[in-house]
């Protein structure tokens, strides 16, 4: 790049390639330190007297600059880069139009505007070469002759196109032969080499021509080789004959010297050509060497093996030498079905036998017999007899459907027979791995698929349905047969429509002896899980595994909903396809409750519940291997006085136990006492309440668990408090009644779930004089109820006890009746 300068304007060369980048100088230094430069524009002299770019640091653009391109002309092919030093205008994509001056003005915030001009060339480089022989003609494939040694030849090279004209030159590989070149016309340019008396060291060098105009791109260039023509000097087989083994590969190689160009060497086994050669040619192109990979059958013991090279264009020029094969070979083997069989006609039952046919040098030692890759052995329990070269298949059964082959060995291998298969035929049988219960509810349609394994699988199916009530046969329209296939649909109307579904398929062998059983069943809820237990237990994780139930003849999924056992507040659930679960994330030492249901499309299981305490952290210390336990030193001193207070402790425990004991005495007393006066209050109204169909029975016969329930809780738990109302409440008109327990957070929860429970008997001691109530049994199980019932607290009045006079009157005729009556809410 080169630049002048006057007063007012300084002027830069530039040059770039066709197609390649060009950069514009343009120096936007202001001259004073505490100035900037604020535009910059660019023209084009001549043809473009408005800008054909600009860079704008005026106003809001000044610490984020506005680029601005004349799309007619530069399009998106320039960008001023103004953070490189030099700066300047890249333009990218030269074109030819490109070339000319332009000028670059910038506008500084203080100093005076600054012009300058940049004079751009755009160097067109040569666009074609033509290389051609002596007689003016393309020299075809790029090589030139063949000549014949000791013969000379020009090679003219012609370069087209380029501004300016360009530089055309010889090389023979980094050796510069000839650069002189003549000036043709304006657009071409020609050097001609000239070879004299060819020799060996012409054969095969590459000549290369180069046109070019510049040093920013690679030149141009076209190259041929000089090819020549040789006899070769001799042909060799190397190495020693000995002898071959068949079946292997052997590397045979031949050498040719001397020929020119590459001989065409050729490989014959006898008459018969041979492929799968490679060569290869020595660095001075004198020698070439052809490898055969040659793999040898028994039959080609004492035939010759020949090695011939050649030069196409010379006559008589061919040369050969040759070896007699001695070929050792592995078994050949051929595995045939016994002749008096029908390969296509074996069915199940019948005796099967295999010939293997053999021809080895030296002979087998070693006959064995594979059915589908595996080896078979000598069974004559199952059918199975391998004699000398012989296989004997008795009574065939599906199961010996497949490919067999023998394969003999001797000292030089093995030699496997052709595959056989053998094709068994066999009526169907019932595909293993059907789904045999099926579910379905009364008014939906289940469809249900009866798959069998037949030869030939061409199948004809035939249904019946099996009730309590009668057994039918299935019209052929209402089931559909696809090859091995038969799908039937129905839909369960009543209780007569379930039972069990025959199956049976038949081809050209017979029909199936043995039907295809299905059981459809009505679709109901899942079983619950069962034998659940709780391992691995540690400070924040478990495991839970149960057995599933039943499944109500549907797919079920199992969930698990977590709880806090104190709080009864709700965690966290999850899903599962099989009753195994994995909870962390727990707190050490808490307790915990867990709901354990099964769901499929027709409900809810009743659930299982579990309950568990997580270890302490304490506890896992214990067992951490990383953190092992503090080990107390005992000193005299301390273990004198953990042996007191270990005294002390076990005084203090007699103590206790013996109070215990006189307590347990006492309260047995008391409970006798209690159980005799119960006894002499029912038996005085015995026969008012056998009288009376409303008043519930209390004798044994008539009683059912929970009243019997009812009877020994009272009894049993609460006799002090029934001796303190004793005073204030008559015997004859105590109350009982059945009470749903009061909700909470951790029962609203529950009533979301889809859980079920059963409802436990809730009694309660009814003072029917003051309208109180007071709860005797604890809170058990939440039920669906619970939602539309008051609960009842203790010491809380009813509502209902608001007694108008009439009601006033009832109540205290039936409390003459001195009965005792029980209410189930």
């Amino acid at each position: 790049m080169t630049s002048s300068s006057n007063w007012s304007v300084s002027t830069d060369d530039a040059v770039s390639v066709l197609g390649f980048t060009a950069k514009l100088p343009c120096d936007i230094t202001p001259p004073e330190k505490d100035d900037r430069p604020t535009l910059v524009l660019w023209f084009k002299e001549g043809d473009h007297v408005r800008p054909i770019y600009s860079y704008d640091r005026r106003g809001a653009n000044e610490f984020r600059p506005k680029h601005w391109a004349d799309e007619s002309f530069l399009g998106q092919r320039a960008e001023f880069m103004a953070k490189e030093t030099p700066t300047h205008l890249r333009l990218d994509r030269i074109r030819e139009s490109d070339r000319g001056t332009y000028r670059c003005r910038v506008d500084f915030k203080k100093s005076p505007t600054r012009n300058s001009k940049v004079n751009l060339a755009v160097i067109i480089p040569p666009q074609r070469l033509s290389v051609l022989d002596e007689k003016g003609d393309h020299i075809q494939n790029y090589i030139l002759g063949p000549y014949n040694e000791g013969a000379s030849v020009n090679i003219t090279c012609i370069a087209s196109g380029g501004r300016p004209q360009p530089r055309v030159i010889w090389w023979q590989e980094n050796n510069l032969l000839d650069d002189s070149w003549e000036v043709l016309s304006e657009n071409r340019v020609k050097n001609v080499l000239w070879l004299e008396k060819l020799q060996r060291r012409h054969l095969k060098q590459v000549y290369t021509c180069q046109a070019s105009n510049n040093e920013i791109v690679a030149p141009i260039s076209s190259a041929v080789s000089l090819d020549l023509n040789l006899r070769p000097l001799w042909v060799k087989l190397l190495g020693e004959n000995r002898p071959l083994s068949a079946g292997q590969a052997h590397e045979i190689k031949c050498e040719a010297v001397g020929a020119r160009p590459q001989p065409q060497m050729s490989w014959w086994k006898g008459s018969t050509p041979l492929k799968k050669a490679k060569e290869e040619m020595s660095s001075d192109f004198n020698r070439t060497v052809s490898t055969l990979r040659f793999v040898p059958t028994m039959e080609d013991s004492g035939k010759i093996l020949s090695c011939r090279a050649s030069t196409p264009t010379i006559q008589d020029s061919m040369m050969e030498d040759g070896w007699k094969l001695n070929i050792s070979h592995i078994p050949v083997v051929a595995l045939a079905m016994g002749g008096s069989l029908n390969a296509s006609g074996i069915k199940e039952g019948v005796d099967v036998y295999f010939e293997c046919n053999i021809k080895s040098n030296p002979w087998v030692y070693r006959v064995t017999w594979r059915h589908n890759g595996e080896m078979l052995y000598n069974n004559r329990s199952v059918g199975m007899i391998l004699s000398n070269q012989s296989l004997v298949l008795q009574s065939v059964s599906r199961a010996s459907s497949g490919i067999y082959t023998c394969i003999a060995s001797n000292q030089e291998g093995d030699g496997e027979s052709n595959p056989l298969y053998l094709d068994v035929k066999f009526i169907p049988v019932c595909r293993p791995g059907q789904q045999k219960v099926i579910g379905v509810a009364r008014g939906e349609i289940v469809r249900i698929l009866c798959e069998v394994e037949a030869n030939p699988p061409n199948i004809d199916f035939s249904w019946k349905f099996n009730s309590s009530r009668e057994t039918i046969d299935i019209e052929p329209n209402h089931y559909t047969v696809e090859k091995t296939r038969s799908l039937f649909g129905f839909t369960p109307m009543t209780e007569l429509d379930y039972g069990t579904l025959y199956c049976w398929g038949k081809n050209v062998l017979g029909k199936q002896k043995e039907p295809c059983i299905y059981t459809v069943i009505p679709a109901g809820k899942p079983d619950a899980v069962r034998n659940c237990s709780i391992t691995n237990l540690t400070v924040d994780s478990l495991q839970i595994e149960c057995m599933e139930g039943f499944d109500g003849g549907l797919s079920q999924e199992f969930f698990l909903e977590l709880y806090d056992a104190d709080s009864r507040l709700f965690i966290s659930n999850t899903t599962s396809t099989v009753p195994w679960f994995f909870i962390s994330d727990l707190s050490s030492g808490q307790n915990y409750e867990i709901i354990i249901y099964a769901t499929n499309s027709k409900g809810v299981s009743d659930p299982t519940i579990l309950q568990f305490t997580t270890l302490k952290a304490s506890m896992r210390g214990l067992t951490s291997r990383d953190n092992p336990p503090l080990m107390l030193q005992l000193t005299p001193l301390i273990s004198t006085l953990v042996g007191i207070v270990a005294a002390l402790t076990l005084v203090a425990l007699i103590i206790i136990l013996i109070m215990r004991i006189r307590e347990s005495s006492d309260d047995e007393k008391s409970h006798s006492k209690m159980s005799s006066e119960a006894v002499k209050e029912s038996s005085e109204s015995a026969e008012s309440i056998e009288k009376n169909p409303d008043i519930i029975p209390q004798n044994n016969e008539y009683s059912d668990g929970e009243e019997k329930t009812f009877e020994s809780f009272n009894t049993r738990l609460y006799p002090q408090h029934l001796g303190a109302e004793k005073s204030s409440i008559p015997k004859e008109e105590l109350t009982y009644a059945e009470l749903s327990h009061a909700s909470s957070v951790y029962t609203n929860m529950l009533s979301q779930q889809p859980q079920h429970c059963i409802d436990p008997l809730q009694y309660s001691h009814l003072d029917s004089s003051l309208c109180h109530v007071t709860a005797e049994t604890p809170l058990i199980c939440t039920s669906a109820r619970e939602s539309t019932m008051v609960p009842i607290r203790e010491g809380q009045p009813l509502q209902q006890c608001h007694w108008t006079p009439q009601q006033k009157q009832q109540q205290q005729q039936q409390q003459q009746h001195h009965v005792v009556t029980a209410t189930r809410f």
